[in-house]
């Protein structure tokens, strides 16, 4: 069974995501916890008079830390290899 981990950041600016990223990294690097799969819902920017910023945000996030996520509607799916 996959273990599947759902970070939500819909309604957040970038520094308040910054944070819980880097809290949630954190946690997984210092626990070690094994998942599979995380998904980060970072909605579509309907509400944003600027659009959508968090999606492409939290892409080059990812990319900084050597993973590869993938935006699907509003949610960037980021898989773990074991």
């Amino acid at each position: 069974m996959q273990k599947v981990l759902e970070i939500d950041l819909h309604g957040l600016n970038m520094s308040e995501s910054k944070v819980i990223l880097d809290e949630f990294f954190e946690w997984l690097k210092k626990d070690g916890n094994d998942i599979d799969k995380l998904d980060i819902v970072v909605g579509v920017g309907k509400g944003s008079i600027m659009g959508p910023v968090l999606p492409s945000f939290v892409m080059n996030y990812l990319k900084d830390r050597g993973l590869i996520g993938e935006l699907r509607g509003g949610v960037v799916e980021v898989g773990f290899t074991k």
